[in-house]
């Protein structure tokens, strides 16, 4: 199982969440996994939603033979634990989470940064801590930004992203998927090729793990944060000294072409 291959590759980091909701529920297990020479230039991917760091594994085995490859997947998300009952899961959190996985764990001092759809939000939430550092104990020397709902109101969410949002369909919804319906369902409305059956049985696994297809209620609030900070996080992008590249798959439904285009142009350009 290519799932099974790609947990097997990684390790296990503990983190406290440093929202004040969520103290009841003590350290989490965060999932981490590296490729390559340490001692090659770093990339450091951020995964998006509703998946995990098992997104960039075709991108692991070509880039690991130069640079020095490493992931995470955030809680709620792939081999990380997926708490629930009142968990508050938080993009403020997981930027907190990747900074101190960045500089206690992984201890890079410098490296590119690589995100996808979610983790374009992470990244821009990381990006507003960085640029607080009076003395930063790390360089980001690139930031790859790659397709995701990074302005929503351009975006154009799918019927069971609005449905899995909703207060009141989100929760029974959730608790009815399971790994395989999330994994076909992704397949059909996200991919521009057809999955193997060995890919869409990896994708349904990593659902499975920890039940996590029933967060997806939860996970998916992000969304809610987004739409609340993102004239924020988007400003930090302009304000940002890092050289930035976008990259978009053109035939992206969710996040069509209109939403890199107003980003580049409103807060990249000038």
């Amino acid at each position: 199982n290519l799932a099974k291959e790609w947990a097997d590759r990684g390790k296990y980091t503990t983190w406290t969440s440093t929202v004040p909701e969520n103290a009841r529920f003590g350290p989490l297990d965060v999932f981490t996994i590296c490729a390559g020479n340490i001692d090659n230039p770093a990339i450091l991917f951020i995964h998006g939603y509703p998946t995990s760091s098992f997104d960039f594994r075709e991108l692991f085995e070509e880039l690991s033979q130069d640079y020095y490859v490493c992931a995470i997947d955030t809680p709620g998300y792939g081999f990380s634990s997926k708490p629930r009952d009142g968990y508050v899961y938080s993009i403020h959190d997981d930027a907190r989470l990747v900074d101190h996985v960045v500089r206690e764990v992984l201890k890079l001092d410098k490296f590119a940064l690589f995100t996808h759809d979610k983790g374009d939000t992470v990244g821009f939430a990381l990006l507003a801590l960085y640029q607080k550092y009076s003395e930063c104990p790390y360089q980001i020397t690139h930031h790859f930004i790659t397709n995701g709902n990074v302005y929503l109101p351009l975006a154009q969410l799918t019927q069971l992203q609005i449905q899995l949002l909703d207060p009141v369909s989100g929760p029974a919804l959730s608790s009815n998927l399971n790994g395989t319906i999330l994994a076909q369902a992704l397949a059909t409305l996200t991919y521009s090729k057809t999955l193997s059956s060995d890919e869409i049985a990896s994708l349904a696994s990593i659902f499975d793990y920890q039940d996590g297809a029933n967060v997806q209620h939860d996970v998916i609030q992000y969304l809610n944060q987004r739409s609340q900070f993102e004239v924020g996080w988007l400003e930090t992008l302009h304000k940002s000294d890092v050289p930035t590249t976008i990259i978009w798959g053109e035939q992206d439904q969710i996040s069509p072409i209109r939403v890199p285009d107003y980003v580049w142009t409103t807060y990249l350009k000038s």
